[in-house]
């Protein structure tokens, strides 16, 4: 079975930190959602037929009417068979996440939703550049729980410049207060043409230690882990059957079809990503242009093996010998070798999951692994 995802560009601003393609210039939401419907309809056999998981991301897919996405699902009804999803996920701005608009979100059929919250901290979400405030925060993953969500996600970002550790642990202890069964953690990575990045040029803000960066990350996973919570990849944190279905398809190399502008695909043998570009998307998919908007890559087996390693050992349950065996004969020797040496240097336990060494080292475990 495959995945489909579809990207959603739309943003009232940029957030500073922000290196996903986004746009916060006027587009023609109806036009845009007609585009993707095209895009679906010329692709469709990119994939199989049969879909286990939807996701919306952005950008801010919230900005969508119901309307639109209830067109937009249609579409997907009408090209796939959906008898076997499980997860459609909807990622929300805590800002758009109006009751009624929640509500009317599960009666089209959305079964997740991801918030973005960042932070809870009033201030730490002006340096972001963030739209909404800790009450809208706190409010949206209520008016979630009132609409009758029970795979509710939200998003918070560690090792913030501007911020400090007692922060964090307050943002974690509100979590925490809430129940919800899955939460990303994701650390503060200052990605190039961001505004985070000219603000730290400037000097406007200095990055964490790493000392730091290791400290908010071993309290993440010490007290999730107390509160119930499976630490199953470096920024995922899930209660027992709440995983993300949609991002571990990607990080055990399921074929997926995305849409829309700066989507990407893959179907096990090549990549495909559409130009970050909405105004030129819409423009191909009306017939305005002939400009080419998708480039792609055909991956060799040494391509392939190097993915396998790196996404694998971002995952709670590491690698796996039997699989480089069977699917990468070529390279079993040398990993086998080197898998003995990151269990010797205390960065893999004997069955390849990560010990507390590896989780901090990911870069250096990674490096030693792939094929270089």
């Amino acid at each position: 079975m495959s995945s489909l995802y579809l990207h959603i560009p739309f943003c009232h601003h940029k957030c500073v930190y922000c290196g996903f393609y986004s746009t916060a210039r006027y587009i023609d939401r109806d036009l845009y959602t007609e585009s993707l419907l095209k895009e679906l309809h010329t692709r469709k056999d990119f994939i199989d037929n049969s879909l286990q998981t939807i996701y919306f991301g952005g950008g801010t897919p919230s900005l969508l009417s119901l309307q639109q996405a209830e067109k937009i699902l249609t579409g997907i009804e009408n090209v796939y068979d959906l008898s076997n999803v499980t997860e459609i996920t909807f990622e929300i701005n805590a800002e758009n996440a109006d009751a009624d608009y929640l509500k009317g979100l599960k009666r089209l059929g959305i079964n997740r939703l991801s918030i973005g919250i960042e932070s809870f901290d009033d201030e730490d979400l002006r340096h972001l550049n963030r739209s909404h405030t800790s009450f809208q925060a706190e409010t949206a993953i209520k008016n979630a729980v009132n609409a009758g969500y029970e795979n509710i996600s939200i998003d918070l970002i560690s090792n913030l410049p501007f911020s400090c550790f007692e922060k964090w642990k307050k943002n974690l202890d509100i979590f925490i207060s809430y129940n919800l069964p899955h939460i990303s953690c994701y650390t503060l990575m200052i990605e190039q043409g961001t505004m985070l990045e000219k603000l730290i040029q400037n000097k406007k803000y200095f990055p964490v230690s790493e000392e730091y960066a290791l400290k908010e990350f071993d309290y993440t996973m010490n007290v999730l882990k107390k509160n119930g919570y499976i630490h199953y990849e470096t920024s995922s944190y899930a209660k027992p059957g709440f995983r993300s279905e949609h991002n571990t398809a990607y990080w055990t190399f399921q074929p997926y079809l995305g849409l829309g502008a700066g989507a990407h695909s893959y179907n096990g043998n090549i990549r495909v990503w559409n130009k970050e570009d909405a105004e030129l998307y819409m423009s191909y998919y009306q017939g305005e242009t002939s400009s080419k908007i998708q480039s792609y890559e055909l991956l060799t087996s040494e391509d392939r093996f190097n993915e396998y390693v790196m996404l694998s050992a971002r995952m709670q349950n590491g690698l796996d010998r039997k699989y480089v065996k069977k699917r990468f004969p070529e390279y079993y020797e040398n990993f086998s070798r080197r898998c003995r040496e990151m269990i010797n240097d205390g960065f893999l336990n004997e069955d390849l999951s990560l010990t507390l060494k590896g989780w901090h080292l990911q870069d250096s475990l990674i490096l030693n692994l792939c094929n270089v």
